[in-house]
């Protein structure tokens, strides 16, 4: 028994030195360790404030060294989201990356959109860099595409298209409430003043409220309870459509102008009052 300690205990010491030996004398040192990745994400919209819904679409980020990765666009992927890229994280530890496109915390990159053959530049990244965020961690850059020739955020294209429905001495600071940039966004009945984003309360199916509002195309909407006005919350739905069964949505993304109609489920035990909002993206 004895004897067969020893050679396992001097079996094993041979192995790590041999192990040991062929880390020393090994020709090329691995990068890393490899780090959890950062998302980058966001959604693109086109010259008149429309979110990309062509799937053949797609962003590229780019860094100042040439490494490049991608992300499709993918309509309806979250609530005001239409793409991501997963960027392979590296610890920095060493100075060889573990893999060839792995960034470090802080690296600077530009993202382009490709549309068809057209590799465009957005607005938010001309001129500018931005930085990748720390592991784990996700980083929103919202891209518009087209000019701004004033520096205002908002497209030529779309205050060109605002002025021609509305004539030359319209203002763009305010639009029913929203500033000219946020109009530009949300877009929707912008070029129709008749046709206003409102939602209608048009009863109950039991306990739950029925409710109905314009839906636009590229859009998500997420309902949102509170019973003070001061503290939302989100509330999950169900729709027409649905069959028995079907699991709640937590938000609705709209492929096509519509008038959607949601059956909202109210939080249990429901509050003496419930007041319901809608959050368009």
């Amino acid at each position: 028994m004895k004897s067969i300690i020893k050679s396992s205990k001097c079996g094993l010491a041979i192995l790590l030195a041999a192990f040991a030996a062929g880390v020393a004398h090994s020709p090329t040192a691995l990068g890393g360790p490899p780090a959890p990745f950062h998302m980058i994400y966001g959604l693109v919209r086109n010259q008149y404030g429309t979110p990309l819904t062509d799937s053949s679409s797609f962003v590229i980020l780019e860094t100042p060294s040439g490494v490049q990765m991608t992300g499709r666009i993918l309509p309806g992927l979250m609530p005001g989201v239409n793409y991501e890229i997963k960027v392979p994280m590296d610890s920095g530890l060493t100075a060889a990356p573990y893999r060839a496109d792995a960034l470090t915390a802080s690296a600077p990159f530009t993202l382009y959109v490709v549309v068809g053959t057209v590799t465009n530049m957005p607005i938010e990244m001309a001129g500018n860099y931005s930085q990748v965020g720390k592991p784990g961690g996700a980083t929103r850059v919202n891209l518009t595409l087209g000019v701004d020739s004033n520096g205002d955020g908002i497209p030529d294209a779309w205050e060109y298209a605002y002025l021609s429905a509305h004539g030359l001495n319209s203002s763009l600071s305010l639009l029913n409430g929203l500033s000219g940039l946020q109009a530009a966004y949300l877009s929707g009945s912008l070029f129709d003043p008749t046709n206003q984003f409102v939602v209608t309360m048009l009863g109950f199916n039991g306990p739950s409220p029925l409710i109905s509002f314009p839906a636009v195309t590229g859009r998500s909407y997420t309902v949102l309870g509170s019973a003070d006005m001061n503290h939302w919350t989100p509330l999950s739905f169900s729709l027409p459509s649905d069959t028995p069964g079907s699991l709640p949505h937590t938000f609705f993304y709209s492929s096509s102008i519509q008038t959607a109609q949601l059956q909202v489920n109210l939080p249990s035990p429901a509050a003496t009052g419930m007041f319901l909002k809608v959050l368009l993206q």
